[in-house]
């Protein structure tokens, strides 16, 4: 049963960052990498837009039953895509070019469109 439930949860997961990584291409981002890993994390989307990198950290529900999406952001979480994006850019080369971290949240709600919501600089 914790089987399907954790499939199920990596399935919406990655239906989301696909959503995710499809808005913010619309929204006139260069998606760089996707599921970027050290051993500090990981980053859900790193990507240009125009003259800043940006880590987006991507939260998918199927409802708000547990909670918007962007209330699994905490400030320790938020500190980590932090030091993590320093990571990524240290090991990119990526030098003098601003970093910014956004949430992108996603709710699937049954027999409804997505709801997509983009926050900039959460960090």
């Amino acid at each position: 049963m914790n089987d399907i439930r954790t499939a199920e949860r990596q399935a919406l997961g990655l239906h989301g960052e696909q959503l995710a990584a499809e808005y913010l291409t619309r929204a006139g981002f260069l998606i760089l990498e996707r599921n970027w890993r050290n051993r500090h994390g990981e980053l859900d989307i790193v990507a240009r837009d125009r003259g800043t990198i940006v880590a987006v950290e991507v939260k998918t529900r199927s409802g708000t039953g547990y909670g918007h999406p962007f209330e699994a952001i905490t400030a320790l979480k938020a500190s980590r895509l932090r030091r993590l994006l320093l990571d990524w850019s240290r090991s990119s080369g990526v030098r003098g070019i601003p970093l910014r971290i956004d949430a992108v949240g996603i709710t699937l709600p049954k027999g409804s469109a997505p709801c997509i919501e983009h926050l900039r600089g959460i960090s």
